[in-house]
């Protein structure tokens, strides 16, 4: 993805004028959280392959953003300090492990 400054001006300027339609569904996160949600968003579109949809940037971006938002929190809660990829690492593997025995036998 290649996003200049001007077209991230343009896309935050769209949120701002959306606002009142983006809080009104912003569902349980802050408004502020809704704001940079909907940044998120239009920013994966904007960057997104020809004809791709949101829904579809979503899930091939989803575990990442999660693994961020992890990684981020447990820099402030963690005491002390750990790399919590390694665990993301082995819980996902885990699961693949299991999905291909249950798939092969």
């Amino acid at each position: 993805m290649s996003i200049d400054s001007q077209t991230f001006g343009h896309i935050c300027d769209g949120v701002w004028r959306d606002r009142e339609g983006i809080l009104s569904r912003k569902g349980f996160v802050t408004d502020e959280a809704a704001l940079v949600r909907a940044v998120y968003w239009r920013l994966c579109k904007a960057g997104g392959k020809p004809g791709e949809s949101i829904d579809e940037c979503y899930v091939t971006n989803t575990q990442i953003n999660y693994q961020l938002v992890v990684s981020r929190m447990l820099q402030l809660c963690s005491h002390p300090r750990f790399d919590g990829a390694p665990f993301l690492e082995t819980l996902v593997q885990r699961y693949l492990d299991e999905t291909e025995i249950a798939v092969n036998g």
